[in-house]
């Protein structure tokens, strides 16, 4: 059955002075993304999870997550749509129509954790680990979202389970936002799973956890693109590349904490 996405990205809406005013889905998805990393945080911090991880540090790190999230996602979607900024100069600032890049989001929350762990002298690929799980299933709760906002559809299909989306066209579509969402479902459970049943050199604070989720992001990532609605560059677009290079620096990242000589090996 064909689906029309007529639906209304807000949750819900008030008419103020002619101008809509509520609370938007994207926003919901982002507000529970930010509240689940505030749990994960303070649980590992009541546990005593990580040595010098202190309220404060806490505090500064929840910040420096959402200023990177925000502010490097913003920038990163700003620099893929770089026509629309030459037309309109406060299209960065235009947060309320949508458009958030995840690759910039994730170096902005990169470079957050570098500074927290900095002046808190906290191991980088501790946080890394413990902002891991919230971070798969924000993005999976994102994904419903964008589905909500229509935006990021897929290509033609055939299917009976195609979407029409009115503001591209009548053309039937993969949901793409749909099928990213589940791919993100299904990180997050086999990062669970990781975390719960495998050997004890795959705990919190090794840097396995977080290197995983690249991979894993990334695999899936450009799997889910195929079916994408995004301009090709050569055989790939160019999401599709981005993907490669995180499940590469993933790998990277998975050699790296296994050889440091801090922690015990896959055979200890």
């Amino acid at each position: 059955m064909i689906f029309v996405n007529n639906l209304s990205p807000y949750l819900f809406k008030l008419n103020i002075g002619g101008h809509p005013v509520g609370l938007r889905w994207y926003g919901l998805a982002y507000a529970l993304g930010f509240y689940f990393g505030y749990i994960t945080l303070d649980r590992a911090l009541k546990r005593g999870t990580l040595t010098n991880f202190t309220k404060q540090a806490l505090d500064h790190l929840m910040y420096a997550l959402i200023i990177g999230v925000l502010l490097g996602g913003r920038l990163g979607y700003t620099v893929q749509n770089l026509g629309s900024w030459a037309k309109d100069p406060f299209f960065p600032l235009e947060v309320w129509n949508g458009g958030m890049a995840f690759f910039g989001g994730l170096i902005g929350v990169a470079i957050g954790i570098a500074v927290v762990a900095r002046k808190h002298k906290l191991r980088v690929l501790e946080l890394a680990d413990l902002v891991t799980m919230p971070t798969a299933l924000g993005l999976a709760i994102g994904r419903i979202a964008n589905f909500a906002n229509a935006e990021l559809w897929g290509r033609p299909t055939h299917a009976n389970w195609g979407v029409i989306y009115p503001n591209v066209d009548n053309q039937p579509r993969h949901p793409s936002e749909l099928y990213e969402s589940f791919s993100h479902f299904l990180m997050f459970a086999l990062l669970v799973l990781a975390l719960r049943t495998w050997p004890k050199w795959w705990r919190l604070g090794t840097g396995r956890l977080s290197a995983a989720f690249l991979i894993i992001y990334g695999v899936l990532r450009f799997i889910s693109d195929f079916w994408r609605d995004e301009p090709l560059v050569g055989p790939l677009n160019t999401g599709q590349y981005a993907s490669a290079v995180v499940a590469l620096v993933g790998f990277v990242c998975l050699g790296l904490a296994w050889r440091d000589r801090g922690l015990p090996s896959p055979g200890d």
